[in-house]
């Protein structure tokens, strides 16, 4: 019988837990459907809060994917730091583009590369 009562008392304690941390998140105005998969304030920390919309996230997102598609059919036969310096090079001159008044840093802009390289379908077929 205790450790029914125990049980009920520890749900009552993480329900009140989760509860008063919604509540937190809330009066802090921390929104997360703002954040665009986390990149918005911690990888494009350097943008304007105005230049960091989702709409301009996702620009910026495809404009790295398609530099670094452009860079590994183009550069095959290369090392993966020569890529990765070219797409980091081909991403910034398409983002100046835009016509952002903060630019954004090459740290940045080399996570960012790292995640579309992660996302790549994959070209090497493994032989059995």
């Amino acid at each position: 019988m205790s450790e029914i009562l125990i049980e009920y008392v520890l749900i009552l304690l993480l329900v009140s837990g989760l509860g008063y941390l919604v509540y937190l998140l809330k009066d802090n105005d921390v929104n997360f459907r703002e954040d665009y998969y986390g990149l918005e304030y911690i990888i494009l920390g350097s943008l304007s809060a105005e230049e960091a919309t989702p709409e301009n996230i996702k620009k910026i997102l495809r404009i790295v994917s398609d530099g670094v598609q452009y860079v590994e059919i183009n550069y095959k036969n290369s090392a993966n730091t020569v890529k990765e310096q070219e797409a980091i090079v081909k991403s910034k001159d398409a983002i100046s583009l835009i016509g952002f008044k903060s630019n954004i840093d090459n740290d940045s802009l080399k996570y960012l590369t790292r995640l579309a390289v992660a996302l790549l379908p994959p070209t090497n077929k493994l032989e059995k």
